[in-house]
């Protein structure tokens, strides 16, 4: 893994509420900030955690649940390794609205630090890359 910048990532850092979270990835949609941000920071855990993943589920259709899919770096990354079908959730859905109808074939606006109306064992795997940080999904929502 390579070494990141980390000193413009502060203000992500002091969010402590979930409406604080939303309010800036609402607003880092504007101008494209949120892909920006990525690329500037060499963000690669979409694509090692996609090749991480590949290794222990070799079936293509499995079906996937990105929880926290932002803009949807993991299922371009996905798609990219010949998976076909995902889903993905998110807070903001700014951020959803950014994402290509024909990347997932289903988005939900969700906080996820809240119960989700999903039935036990419906997807076979389920993908979560920058989303258990601090001030935004806690450790409850692996339940």
């Amino acid at each position: 893994m390579s070494l990141k910048n980390v000193v413009n990532k502060v203000l992500i850092c002091k969010l402590k509420i979930t409406k604080e979270v939303m309010k800036y990835y609402d607003e880092c949609r504007e101008k494209n900030k949120y892909n920006k941000d990525m690329i500037e920071w060499n963000y690669t855990s979409p694509k090692e955690t996609v090749e991480t993943f590949k290794k222990f589920t070799v079936n293509k259709d499995s079906l996937i649940f990105d929880a926290g899919c932002g803009t949807g770096l993991v299922g371009l990354k996905l798609k990219e390794f010949g998976y076909r079908n995902f889903h993905c959730v998110d807070l903001s859905q700014k951020l959803l609205d950014t994402i290509s109808s024909k990347l997932y074939q289903k988005l939900i606006k969700v906080d996820l630090n809240q119960l989700i109306d999903v039935q036990d064992n419906f997807y076979d795997a389920i993908m979560s890359v920058g989303t258990f940080t601090f001030g935004h999904v806690k450790q409850q929502a692996l339940n």
